[in-house]
């Protein structure tokens, strides 16, 4: 397929896909492609582009996409399809404007612009080019603490109107991509065309002076472990709060980042936590803020000794695994969780079942190997971060451009 100019539909505003939208221009202007990217945070990319991209900016295009409303199954044909007639006007005013065509579209997530009983015919008529996209919920092709469990959608079948993947069948729709490596063999049984894991690549860039207030969170530590979790939107956090009200308070020292959301926590959750605050311990730190920038994140993510991974609502590969392997920071995640399976077979750290006591004996054995940084076997986590750059990405997009 001859692709002169790619379109990055990007309909979610989170740092996900803010790095996904940034490393995915590098590897496409790499293989001498032009870039449109349609983004709610498409100001925030296009500074990032003109600062870093000087030199290519001609080829890189931003314009505006409002976040998705998160229109669920079972709201109206007619919503869904303003949706895409939306976006059809905002893809042919940017064709208009770059005074290019948009040879290939994809989506991330792609969830967001298919629905189980919406005609093929219509989106045909709407996407009339080639398209892709990321496929996020992977739910209905098994689950992923038991693989020889059946399915919930038939195998070795076309999909049928109302199936959740009944529209990537669609002519138009090239190839499926999915982050999920365990289950991408069941999705192309079903989809019969080209499946591609995509790495989950990051930003890994530090700032240029350390944060003040690192160098504050290793002077409260005394020398303990630090074991910190990064919550991002979606993230339970009951186990590491578990491990905060258990743990011994003069060997480890825990830190929580993000927005701690008490709908998400059961009622044993909120006990947790209220006992831990009134407990007066020295021992934690909350920094109850979303953290917004890349080098930020970062320079936490390396100032930890172990990182506790929270499990989330879409079962994905936890967005700071990448970043921990790159670090060469061991892992703490749960067993049944997508997070698990990757820390499991990659030998990141060690897996935990929920709500055992098993997560002290992990801190016991990571605190054994203190400091974690000379004496902590790092080869799988550089192994890891290695599938997960730019040349692996560039190899992804070279499956799915050259179909």
């Amino acid at each position: 397929m001859d692709v002169f100019c790619v379109g990055l539909v990007f309909s979610r505003s989170d740092l996900r896909y803010q790095s996904y939208a940034r490393q995915y221009v590098e590897a496409l202007l790499r293989l001498q492609k032009n870039v449109a990217i349609f983004s709610p945070d498409w100001i925030l990319l296009n500074q990032y582009f003109q600062i870093n991209f000087r030199d290519q900016s001609k080829r890189i295009h931003c314009f505006a996409l409002s976040a998705s409303t998160d229109l669920d199954s079972h709201s109206s044909k007619f919503s869904f399809l303003m949706k895409h007639l939306a976006f059809r006007r905002v893809f042919k005013n940017a064709e208009r404007r770059m005074g290019l065509k948009i040879d290939f579209l994809f989506f991330a997530p792609v969830d967001d612009w298919i629905r189980p009983a919406f005609p093929k015919y219509w989106l045909n008529r709407i996407l009339t080019c080639p398209w892709s996209g990321l496929l996020l919920n992977m739910t209905g092709y098994g689950q992923i603490n038991n693989l020889a469990e059946p399915s919930k959608l038939p195998l070795n079948v076309d999909p049928v109107f109302k199936e959740p993947d009944y529209l990537l069948s669609v002519e138009k729709c090239m190839a499926v991509c999915t982050l999920d490596r365990f289950r991408s063999e069941q999705l192309k049984s079903r989809v019969y065309k080209k499946v591609i894991v995509m790495p989950d690549i990051s930003d890994y860039d530090l700032p240029k002076e350390t944060p003040n207030w690192i160098a504050q969170i290793k002077r409260m530590a005394h020398g303990r472990m630090i074991v910190g979790t990064v919550l991002l939107e979606g993230d339970k956090p009951e186990e590491f709060i578990r491990l905060m009200n258990d743990a011994a308070m003069e060997h480890y020292f825990f830190i929580c980042v993000g927005i701690i959301d008490s709908k998400k926590l059961s009622k044993e959750g909120i006990e947790r936590l209220n006992n831990l605050l009134s407990l007066g311990k020295n021992n934690f730190y909350f920094i109850l803020d979303a953290i917004e920038e890349y080098e930020q994140m970062n320079a936490i993510i390396n100032a930890f000794d172990v990182c506790f991974i929270s499990p989330g609502e879409m079962n994905l590969p936890h967005g700071i695994i990448s970043k921990a392997a790159y670090f060469k920071k061991p892992l703490l995640g749960l067993l049944g969780e997508m997070s698990g399976w990757l820390i499991a077979s990659f030998k990141l750290g060690i897996c935990l079942k929920m709500g055992s006591e098993e997560g002290l004996q992990a801190l016991h054995t990571f605190r054994l190997q203190m400091p974690l940084s000379q004496n902590f076997d790092s080869s799988s986590a550089q192994n890891y971060a290695q599938l997960q750059n730019q040349t692996y990405l560039r190899e992804a997009w070279e499956m799915l451009l050259w179909v």
